[in-house]
């Protein structure tokens, strides 16, 4: 998993938390705003009906005044002599607080002022005060339950989608059917299906071609093949060219059984001796030294059984040999033989160091890596310094032993 990315379970209850909590701060703010309007509406409604009355009520708190003189003076400094009709919320300080309805048009041509003392009765911030602890804990409930909806909604959204990079993480399992009733999951799971088969469609067709070219290819090599044979009863005057010959029908006969391996279907349980196949191909090479003087060495302390059959063995081994042999001009060829394990050093050029004019590793490496993914196999290639390339094969080791005795 990519740093800092999070799984899809975390993100879906973090949001779903986060919005929680949103709403409810909302709904608390809207709450308490509610309170204080609803009880100021409704003194003002009150204080309203008193002073639209020919006279007040018995009303607890409730005074008349006619004129802006009568008004007590720390009412009067509140309130100015030229208000319209209507209803005023007044504060002040250390009488109390007072809800005032002025109806201009008195008697004398003042405006006639009904008050109501709410001091007593003003009770929203006290009663918010008073609810803070049950509030604080309704709220923390409903968060509660809204991270287990949360949990509970993720897990379901999560589950198929776990399933599937588990699945997706096993080599040859099928994708899982639950898509846990979400559409985009289910359409996910229909393009990976789609995904499959097209790939599937196209190694089968590759694999087809590879059977078939190679099948083809086997009438003429076979007839090249006794061709050699037969020149060989009596052989030709020109020994290298004809020798030349043979070792390239036989190349191409490996080559051809190692497309054909390629294109074969399930495992091998074939095994074969890394030793004794490196020597037959250090022989069978020996002609393309491009001088004496560079020595090919084979490192083992016994036999070396690998899980690769021979035929397979000597195309993957050969190409490597045939390059390391091709590119070293001067120096040592050092091939390592352990357990688990088959390397190839030299002194030439250097993979990626090729001299212009002159060709790469081609379709060998290509074949080489192919094949070492058909059979598991690691494959790692490394330039050394100051020249030379290591290339280096490794497989899993059976449970018998891989080495046995020279």
């Amino acid at each position: 998993m990519r740093a800092g990315a999070r799984p899809v379970r975390d993100i879906l209850l973090r949001a779903m938390t986060v919005s929680a909590a949103f709403a409810l701060a909302l709904m608390g703010a809207f709450f308490t705003l509610f309170s204080y309007d609803l009880e100021d509406t409704l003194f003002n409604r009150l204080v309203a009906a008193e002073a639209d009355r020919p006279a007040p009520g018995p009303l607890p708190g409730l005074t008349a005044h006619v004129g802006h003189a009568s008004l007590p003076p720390w009412l009067g400094a509140r309130l100015a002599e030229t208000l319209p009709r209507g209803e005023y919320e007044v504060a002040t300080d250390g009488h109390g607080h007072f809800h005032v309805a002025v109806r201009p048009g008195a008697a004398d041509g003042g405006s006639r002022y009904v008050v109501l003392d709410v001091t007593a009765l003003t009770s929203t911030t006290a009663q918010l005060r008073r609810t803070s602890g049950l509030m604080l804990t309704s709220a923390l409930l409903a968060l509660l339950a809204a991270a287990l909806l949360g949990l509970l909604v993720a897990r379901r959204l999560g589950r198929p989608l776990e399933q599937l990079v588990a699945r997706l993480r096993l080599e040859g399992a099928a994708l899982p059917d639950d898509d846990g009733g979400v559409a985009e999951v289910r359409a996910l799971l229909d393009a990976l299906r789609a995904r499959d088969a097209r790939i599937q469609e196209l190694l089968e067709r590759e694999r087809r071609f590879n059977r078939d070219a190679s099948h083809e290819l086997r009438t003429p090599l076979a007839v090249a093949l006794g061709a050699v044979e037969i020149l060989e009863l009596d052989p030709p005057r020109d020994a290298e060219t004809f020798g030349r010959l043979r070792q390239a029908v036989d190349q191409m006969g490996l080559l051809t059984e190692g497309i054909l391996w390629l294109a074969r279907e399930g495992g091998a349980e074939e095994r074969c001796d890394l030793l004794h196949i490196s020597h037959q191909l250090v022989a069978r090479y020996a002609h393309l030294r491009q001088d004496a003087a560079v020595e090919v060495t084979i490192q083992s302390s016994g036999k070396v059984l690998a899980p690769i059959p021979a035929p397979v063995a000597l195309v993957m081994l050969g190409n490597l040999l045939k390059n390391a042999l091709a590119y070293t001009s001067e120096g040592r060829i050092v091939i390592d033989i352990e357990p688990t394990a088959w390397t190839l050093s030299d002194t030439g050029v250097g993979f990626g160091r090729v001299e212009p004019g002159r060709e790469g590793f081609g379709i060998g490496l290509s074949l080489v890596e192919r094949l070492a993914r058909r059979f598991s196999w690691g494959i790692s290639i490394a330039t050394l310094e100051p020249r030379g390339t290591r290339v280096r094969l490794t497989w899993t080791s059976a449970p018998a032993a891989s080495r046995a005795p020279a």
